[in-house]
């Protein structure tokens, strides 16, 4: 009973925060949603900031089973790259606590936010591992140094994640991510030269 009330009142925050803004979402107004008093709120992490940390690890749990029950049906090393590009473009597109500088125009918690991005960019480092490293065993990829290989596409994916552009502009949150997606996927398995003709 006691991991069910916490998860409400965690779904609750979240829903909310999505929508409002952290510095908008009071702890009455969870309480109220989550149909719980403010006091059980209290009792459980003790302090608004406390409900957002605890959101972001919650948030980090969800992505993570979202690009790994994705990446389940996906029969082939290829596959697999192309369903993690995929999810991990997606999620950055999309309203959540992670990738919305919006939810904190104070400042307060982007530090937070950036550690929760890290520990998320760590996960996705090693399920991008593990399939670079299956596509090696299996002949599909070429990477002599599975390591490098990963450290630099891992890094062209958290390129996507950035607030702003080189510019100082918002990134375009209308943008496809599966049409990026799979440009991406393209150059990373073809490349960008055309390829001599034999005579």
């Amino acid at each position: 009973m006691k991991a069910n009330i916490r998860d409400a009142i965690l779904e609750t925050a979240q829903r909310m925060i999505r929508r409002y803004g952290i510095q908008k979402t009071n702890l009455d107004d969870v309480a109220r949603a989550a149909k719980v008093a403010k006091a059980t709120i209290y009792n459980y992490f003790g302090s608004k900031e406390q409900v957002y940390a605890e959101a972001l690890d919650r948030e980090i749990g969800l992505l993570t089973a979202r690009i790994t029950a994705a990446m389940d049906a996906a029969p082939s090393p290829l596959e697999k790259l192309k369903v993690f590009l995929r999810e991990s473009l997606a999620m950055v597109r999309e309203e959540t606590l992670l990738f919305t500088g919006e939810h904190d125009p104070s400042y307060r918690f982007l530090s937070r936010i950036a550690t929760a991005r890290e520990r998320l960019f760590s996960v996705q480092v090693r399920i991008l591992r593990g399939i670079l490293e299956q596509g090696a065993r299996e002949g599909v990829f070429s990477a002599p140094d599975v390591a490098k290989a990963t450290r630099i596409v891992g890094y062209v994916v958290r390129g996507f994640s950035t607030s702003a552009t080189p510019s100082g502009e918002a990134p375009a949150r209308d943008a496809d991510p599966g049409v990026e997606a799979a440009a991406l996927y393209q150059i990373l398995c073809n490349g960008l030269t055309v390829r001599q003709r034999k005579a």
